[in-house]
């Protein structure tokens, strides 16, 4: 707390004016100096899981398709958008004949089909491999009854791609803009084996950057201008240097010292900043929520997953722990994503799901729980990530639950994001903080999560009703907006009736930004920055 104090001190004399002492030695360079909250996990396009890691991927792997910042989507290692069939079941996809990869290789259609097979190959064990369940044979390839060759891709020459589907993806250009679906070089992959993007020394590189000085496992890194990109005289940036720092306030003590170009805020620091003409507020298709372990005999007990939710009140933890400009929210599905397509309400408004907050129903579901489930000792494990910014919010919670559920002890277990991820898809955990930033801007990308055979589903929440709906959205109503509307719209009021997880609040991240970089892409669903488009104008540091 001291440091913490210290640091706002420090803040409070100088919030509005970036340091230009350290600037003067960068007048000519054309690097973006980043931080990061969490370390990269992989560079493996396949196995991705997430955000952090894909947005870097994004950087160095061109997908068919690109997405701008308002999700618009485009051609990249597609000459063209996708003819389509009438009947929406094929696709033929012209691929760009000036691609290379970075050790020269050139890029064709038989690398995209590599990959598309890769993530569908039940021995790749990808989490994403669902994205490929309407494809044509997906059932029987994603159960490994049926050979990956027998997926609905296939090269018609070097240049050419068809995909055949069994149902119609109302989604499918944002699909194939999306990390998973990047082509991979298949000699390189399976020349390294299990070692594949577990480094930058054994990654190639197919967009307009490279990654270098990645070993794994460290807090540097570098995004290195790919000479090889077929559009390298559009991107007019050298590369960046990355750093992961995990407290807020060594990032912000830098950020003023003109050392790097970005740092996110959170908490007392956001209100600190409020009139600084640098910081930035950019909304997400992103939800944060407490995920539940199903399997636990006390989680089980509706009655005391309901109780933890009324033991917590979204409004003055988005408000006062947060303090982002983050908007307290009780549906999966973000705001601002899916409308109504006869009247164009939002969904989340169609849903009117109202929040949970009474501590006197909470203690009474709690004493309802604990009767049904009897126990010696309640103890539960709330896992979450070790940066700065996510200790303290699992703190809050822990403290909030021990207070407002008299006998329930609360361990916060905190470790490396990486490790989080690993032990969250493992079912190693009670509660865990996580969250859930939309692929691509679609209402299936988030619904379908908590679908009883989805492998996102860590806490294995199900429910039969839940996954018709799903299952009908995707398959006879694909092809009608309003009934598929209505499948998603009772499908969200069943997952908040049964409290399959505890939805907090829907993102916004406040970012500290360097005026010297400037165009550079920020999404709200997919990859959340992209700086292919960035440019550098150092004289604005100094401003």
């Amino acid at each position: 707390m001291k440091v913490r104090k210290l640091v706002i001190s420090l803040l409070s004399l100088s919030a509005l004016a970036l340091a230009g002492c350290s600037q003067n030695s960068k007048a000519n360079e054309k690097i973006v100096h980043l931080t990061e909250a969490q370390e990269i996990s992989t560079l493996d396009s396949s196995t991705v899981e997430d955000t952090g890691s894909s947005a870097y991927i994004g950087h160095i792997q061109d997908p068919l398709y690109w997405e701008d910042e308002n999700n618009n989507v485009t051609p990249a290692l597609a000459k063209e958008m996708p003819e389509k069939s009438e009947d929406g079941l094929t696709y033929t996809i012209k691929m760009r004949d000036d691609a290379k990869w970075s050790n020269g290789d050139p890029v064709t259609a038989n690398d995209f089909v590599y990959a598309v097979q890769r993530l569908a190959n039940p021995d790749t064990g990808a989490s994403y491999a669902y994205l490929v369940e309407n494809f044509e044979n997906a059932e029987g390839v994603l159960k490994g009854d049926r050979p990956v060759e027998d997926l609905g891709v296939k090269a018609l020459d070097d240049h050419t791609v068809e995909i055949k589907l069994a149902k119609p993806v109302p989604y499918m250009e944002h699909l194939l803009a999306f990390t998973n679906f990047s082509p991979l070089n298949k000699k390189f992959v399976e020349e390294k084996g299990d070692a594949y993007g577990s480094n930058s020394e054994n990654v190639l590189a197919s967009g307009p950057f490279k990654v270098e000085d990645w070993d794994g496992t460290g807090l540097n890194w570098k995004l290195v201008k790919n000479p090889d990109y077929y559009n390298a005289d559009k991107v007019k940036i050298d590369g960046a240097d990355v750093q992961v720092i995990k407290e807020i306030s060594t990032r912000v003590n830098l950020f003023e010292n003109g050392e790097v170009d970005n740092t996110i805020l959170s908490g007392e620091l956001v209100r600190q900043y409020k009139d600084n003409p640098n910081l930035n507020f950019k909304p997400k298709a992103s939800i944060s929520y407490i995920g539940v372990n199903h399997k636990n005999p006390l989680l089980a007990n509706k009655d005391f997953r309901l109780a933890l939710d009324y033991a917590l009140d979204n409004k003055e933890y988005t408000e006062q722990i947060l303090a982002t400009g983050s908007t307290p929210i009780s549906t999966f599905v973000p705001k601002g994503l899916v409308k109504n397509p006869e009247t164009g309400a939002d969904l989340v408004d169609d849903a009117n799901i109202e929040p949970k907050v009474d501590v006197n129903k909470a203690q009474e579901l709690w004493e309802k729980a604990k009767a049904a489930v009897p126990q010696d000792s309640y103890r539960l494990r709330i896992l979450s990530s070790d940066d700065e910014g996510s200790k303290r919010v699992g703190e809050y919670f822990q403290g909030q639950l021990e207070n407002k559920l008299p006998g329930l002890k609360v361990d916060l277990i905190t470790v490396p994001g990486k490790n989080r991820i690993a032990a969250q898809r493992s079912g190693d955990f009670d509660l865990v903080l996580a969250g859930w930033l939309g692929d691509y801007a679609d209402a299936s990308n988030f619904l379908d999560c908590w679908k009883t055979d989805n492998p996102n589903n860590d806490g294995k929440y199900s429910n039969p009703k839940y996954d018709e709906l799903l299952n009908r959205a995707s398959d006879q109503d694909a092809n009608d907006p309003q009934a598929r509307y209505n499948d998603f719209l009772e499908a969200q009021k069943i997952l908040a009736e049964d409290e399959g997880i505890i939805v907090l609040n829907q993102g916004v991240t406040a970012e500290l930004r360097n005026p010297r970089v400037k165009g550079a892409t920020y999404r709200s669903v997919g990859n959340e920055f992209d700086y292919r488009t960035a440019t550098i104008d150092n004289s604005a540091a100094e401003k």
